[in-house]
């Protein structure tokens, strides 16, 4: 980042999201990378899989919030930074000064932000802990068994992180209804159907069509290595929250 070489932070990232397409480190980096281009649209598409992947990873919030300010959703901005606040269980100094940021052109705008939230029901699991996944596999192409190059829904959940995703999906509609004109879930789709959906493997294993061991993947050193814009500790994904976040 100090050397603001975003087209080769970005060429790393998408490399690594060819391997572990749900990441959300790789996604919220990226979307850092994007930012940085001026490619505001990209970088929310990116932020926006990010915290669908793992709401709890306050910097893809932070993320999230700058892209959808600059793009002009002043509400959406603060609401992101207020979501990054509370995975944050409190808010950075960085984090509040957006909130704070996004708020004002909020009320300049006419925004009436003392309005109690709205009560949204959340969405329930289905059977055994398990999502409903049908709106899931509506936004994936269908829920069949690969036809025409499709992902068969059923292999995708043997990827634990696409279960995870699922799981928060479906609790929150709000997430839900913001990713399904996202192109990155399709293009997503596109990358699990063509390694024959991960079918196999009850932790994402090798399985058919050649999908990798994702838990060998995680804990590969040169995979981490190209981290080189995260950084910082806190919450969610295991590593580097919203403090320091580039913004």
């Amino acid at each position: 980042m100090k050397k603001k070489d975003y087209d080769s932070a970005i060429k790393h990232y998408t490399a690594a999201l060819e391997v572990v397409p749900l990441n959300p480190i790789y996604l919220s980096n990226r979307a850092a990378a994007y930012s940085g281009q001026g490619k505001h649209e990209l970088a929310k598409e990116d932020a926006e899989m990010a915290v669908a992947a793992d709401p709890n990873y306050s910097k893809a919030w932070s993320r999230l919030g700058l892209a959808k300010y600059v793009l002009g959703d002043a509400k959406g901005a603060m609401e992101a930074y207020k979501s990054g606040m509370d995975a944050e269980g409190g808010g950075s100094e960085v984090m509040r000064k957006g909130y704070e940021t996004a708020k004002k052109k909020y009320e300049e705008e006419g925004g009436d932000v003392g309005a109690p939230d709205e009560d949204t029901p959340r969405g329930a699991p289905g059977g055994g802990g398990m999502p409903d996944l049908s709106s899931l596999a509506g936004m994936l192409g269908g829920g069949g068994g690969g036809g025409g190059g499709m992902p068969d829904l059923a292999g995708l959940m043997q990827n634990p992180m696409m279960r995870q995703m699922a799981q928060n999906l479906m609790s929150n509609p709000d997430m839900m209804s913001n990713l399904m004109n996202n192109p990155r879930i399709a293009e997503m789709a596109q990358q699990f159907g063509g390694r024959g959906g991960g079918g196999g493997g009850g932790d994402g294993g090798g399985g058919g069509g050649g999908m990798p061991n994702l838990q060998d993947l995680m804990s590969d050193p040169n995979l981490a290595d190209i981290n080189f814009m995260g950084g910082g500790a806190g919450g969610g994904a295991g590593r580097g929250a919203g403090r320091g976040a580039p913004q």
